[in-house]
């Protein structure tokens, strides 16, 4: 079986709380298997706490039907002193350690939970020609830093270790921040290399469950304060749905009316 191992990081993204927030539904642990169909279990001394149920309720609700259908159980399990995450089959298991007790420590919960739902949607989301295409896309990415997400994104290589992490990284990154994403690979294509963008395309065609889209959903997570019906802060996902433009990109603005889960 299997394995893949996500080193956690720390990010220290932080938002404040706006207009919209009121109109946010804070979801519960019950709620998402309820509403998705995904279980969650604790195997832990400790069960997931009120504001790590609400993250990871507006994580699901923010991914399109096909996506979050791909997942069927989250565990919490004992702290592992080599992994923050990992992920097999239709399984994603969190480790104590991965909380949302702070601000900072929230945002990198999302973006390890964003990395793991990336490998269950290339173990199952993706069809036998997209795992071969990116497969061949890692092949041919070499030791070019600039050719990987994770390199440009954080200054790690974590991406270059294999195809799995490759994708799990750039999904992670994109869901984090796709304008900064987008970004990246407008600067590779202005340099001719194409490798980058590839993988991206192929990223928003898994994303869309179609060849092709000519629209593509971006993201944005972030942290709010006062999210939670007691004040408290939680991760909220922001999403929008934007057209492609000639060279096969979304153009994002600085100012965008984002849907907020």
């Amino acid at each position: 079986m299997r394995r893949f191992v996500l080193v956690l990081i720390v990010l220290g993204s932080f938002a404040l709380l706006s207009a919209a927030q009121e109109q946010l539904q804070t979801g519960t642990c019950e709620q998402i298997y309820t509403d998705f169909g995904v279980a969650i279990v604790s195997e832990s001394t400790r069960d997931f706490d009120s504001v790590e149920c609400a993250t990871l309720y507006a994580i699901f609700k923010s991914l399109p039907a096909h996506i979050r259908s791909a997942v069927t159980l989250i565990k919490r399990l004992p702290r592992d002193p080599d992994a923050a995450g990992r992920a097999y089959g239709s399984t994603i298991e969190l480790y104590d350690g991965l909380n949302c007790d702070t601000v900072p420590n929230c945002k990198d919960f999302m973006v390890v939970v964003f990395h793991e739902i990336a490998h269950v949607v290339h173990f199952r989301v993706f069809t036998p020609q997209q795992v071969q295409a990116y497969r061949q896309l890692y092949r041919r990415s070499g030791s070019d830093p600039g050719n990987f997400i994770g390199p440009l994104y954080r200054g790690r290589r974590y991406a270059t270790t294999n195809e799995y992490e490759d994708f799990a990284e750039l999904f992670a990154a994109y869901t984090e921040d796709s304008k900064r994403v987008v970004t990246f690979v407008r600067d590779r294509l202005s340099k001719n290399e194409t490798i980058l963008f590839e993988k991206l395309r192929i990223l928003f065609d898994v994303l869309m469950r179609q060849t092709n889209p000519p629209s593509v959903l971006v993201y944005r997570s972030e942290v709010w304060d006062g999210a939670m019906p007691d004040g408290n802060f939680r991760g909220v996902v922001r999403r929008a749905l934007l057209p492609r433009d000639a060279q096969g990109l979304p153009r994002i603005p600085d100012e965008l009316d984002w849907e907020d889960f």
